[in-house]
């Protein structure tokens, strides 16, 4: 009885809101009308947000209020209106600069004299990078932008692309019901307003389902298509297999994952990997699981580590419990305690067999002969 009196409370409160909430902007809005209504921008220097004003009611104030998705912040900028009824807001993409590829949104809210209120539909534009010419090329919910190379260099890079989507189909269910957009540069320094690493050769944004990768002319060009795109897609569609959880996964899982897809991977991998087992310089990956180390070469050392534990996970347990382990992290869980309910052996006992029986490591004797002095001590 109790629930249905509740239940009951809460339908005529929802009634009663949806009806306020839409009949008092329907009389603010007889007495305005919008016009114009545009953000005209230049990519990494301004935007200019302007409508025009239509209305025989006096206006005492006027604002646009601006909406930071990424820091979730509201921004609101007092406006004057000119002689001609316009409204006009520029604001400096170099110092308050969007982040690349998202939604820029906002409103715009208005005072009249008689006390009463007004506030507008939430607009919005994608900040997409219109510095260039983009060419367009698509294919089942793959859509490739270029500009500069051929049509048979957009063939190739969606061709790569979809290639990609098989490889990762077979880990993750691929999910383009929302279209991937893949943006390719042909110079790295082209990236370099991603305000991240200057080695940096690609990107992916995974909740507008954006991926920039750089793609150099050359006699690799095709190398480069192979490993950076199908990586990049990794990270955009398991975090749609995923969801939210996708930020919790380590940071060695989430990159391994997007390695394993490649095509042709970069012989490097194992070469580091080698150096490293000689230098007995090999990471422990309870050092990877936040973030990788900024050195260049630790940081390509890094990427060699998780590719490798990440397809000795799949190929000694299969891609099942791979998956498994990816949902237990998504849903909360430590990095050491994920591999435990997963794998029912700590991340320590998996990654001594990972080292031993892929990288080929001698852990065991290695552990011995750095404790010898201090069991002759003992003995003495």
């Amino acid at each position: 009885m109790r629930n249905a009196v509740r239940a009951w409370v809460l339908t005529v409160c929802a009634i009663v809101g949806f009806a306020f909430r839409h009949t008092q902007p329907v009389k603010a809005q007889e007495r305005i009308l919008l016009e114009n209504v545009e953000a005209v921008y230049r990519f990494g220097e301004q935007i200019v947000f302007s409508a025009t004003v239509r209305t025989s009611f006096p206006i005492q104030a006027a604002s646009i209020t601006l909406f930071d998705e990424n820091y979730n912040q509201m921004r609101v900028q007092p406006l004057t209106m000119d002689a001609r009824q316009t409204l006009q807001f520029i604001l400096d993409a170099r110092q308050d600069a969007p982040r690349p590829f998202t939604f820029i949104r906002w409103r715009y809210d208005f005072n009249f004299a008689d006390g009463t209120a007004f506030q507008s539909e939430v607009y919005s534009v994608r900040y997409d990078d219109n510095r260039f010419a983009w060419q367009r090329l698509e294919s089942n919910g793959l859509r490739v932008f270029w500009f500069q190379g051929d049509a048979a260099f957009a063939q190739n890079a969606l061709n790569v692309a979809l290639a990609g989507a098989r490889a990762i189909n077979e880990i993750f269910p691929v999910d383009i019901n929302q279209p991937i957009d893949i943006f390719i540069y042909p110079l790295q320094t082209d990236l370099a307003f991603l305000s991240v690493d200057a080695q940096t050769a690609g990107h992916a944004n995974v909740g507008l389902g954006v991926v920039l990768v750089a793609v150099e002319p050359g006699f690799e060009q095709s190398l480069q298509m192979d490993q950076r795109i199908p990586h990049e897609l990794m990270h955009v569609l398991s975090y749609r297999a995923l969801g939210a959880g996708y930020k919790n996964l380590p940071a060695w899982l989430r990159e391994g994952l997007a390695a394993i897809v490649e095509i042709n991977p970069s012989v490097e991998y194992n070469r580091v990997l080698q150096d490293a087992r000689a230098r007995r310089a090999i990471i422990p990956l309870k050092d990877l699981c936040v973030l990788f180390p900024p050195q260049p070469d630790s940081t390509f050392l890094a990427y060699a580590e998780a590719r490798s534990f990440t397809a000795y996970l799949r190929d000694a347990f299969g891609v099942s419990k791979l998956i498994e382990l990816s949902r237990s992290y998504a849903d909360g869980v430590t990095c050491e305690r994920g591999v435990e309910i997963t794998y029912g052996a700590s991340l320590a006992q998996l990654e001594l067999n990972w080292r031993e029986s892929i990288v080929g490591e001698n852990v065991r004797a290695l552990t011995l002969q750095n404790l010898l002095p201090y069991l002759i001590l003992c003995g003495l």
